[in-house]
């Protein structure tokens, strides 16, 4: 009886483990608009994802806007960080209006074998960069930068420290990325659940994918 009791209690934490991943699959245009091909696919606990755009509503289908918080925080009352906050913003991309992304001014750059993902949300820039496999580790692949404009609305000009010698402060492409100060994005030192792992990068034509397991640490 007592051997029956252990596996079933090995079983049940095998699948509380199992349960607890985050998986990502994701698909997104970012030289030209792809709505009808583009998504944002993802599983944690009792939740499978399949999300896109929806050009009727204006959000995305699934509510991944609102039902990846479940993921992305440790519970929805201390509402601490489990994975970097540009892996979550990166994530909405698929399933967000054109009118709000094109705003995020998303860029990936090719430099030899490794990806760099810039984009700016709300006065906040972020960059991701994976290593030669375009690995990118939730641990130390994340960086961020606060307070880059004048206002952390939606639309708003860069702060004059910010702009190339004679630059547009409303063109991002005058940011000047020399005098970027990056600080680690990763989890909240705090939160009660933390990820480990890496995901899967790729850009062919102008398409970025992201792919891969996450698991918690510890």
């Amino acid at each position: 009886m007592k051997k029956i009791c252990f596996i079933m209690l090995f079983f049940a934490l095998g699948v509380l483990a199992t349960a607890q991943e985050i998986s990502i699959d994701f698909r997104y245009n970012v030289l030209q608009p792809e709505p009808s091909r583009d998504y944002f696919n993802w599983t944690f606990e009792n939740k499978r994802i399949q999300d896109s755009y929806d050009a009727t509503t204006g959000a995305s289908r699934a509510r991944s806007t609102r039902e990846f918080d479940a993921a992305r925080y440790d519970t929805m009352t201390s509402r601490r960080y489990t994975l970097p906050s540009g892996i979550r913003h990166l994530m909405m991309f698929p399933v967000a209006p054109q009118r709000y992304t094109d705003n995020f001014h998303l860029t990936v750059q090719e430099e030899g074998r490794r990806l760099r993902i810039r984009f700016i949300v709300y006065g906040t820039v972020y960059q991701i960069l994976t290593d030669e496999n375009k690995k990118i580790d939730v641990r130390n692949s994340c960086f961020f930068a606060e307070n880059i404009t004048e206002s952390n609305s939606l639309i708003s000009p860069l702060k004059a420290r910010y702009v190339k010698p004679g630059g547009n402060a409303n063109d991002i492409n005058s940011l000047d990325w020399s005098k970027i100060e990056w600080k680690p994005d990763t989890a909240d030192a705090n939160s009660s659940r933390k990820y480990t792992g890496a995901l899967t990068a790729g850009y062919t034509n102008g398409v970025l994918t992201v792919k891969g397991v996450l698991s918690p640490a510890g």
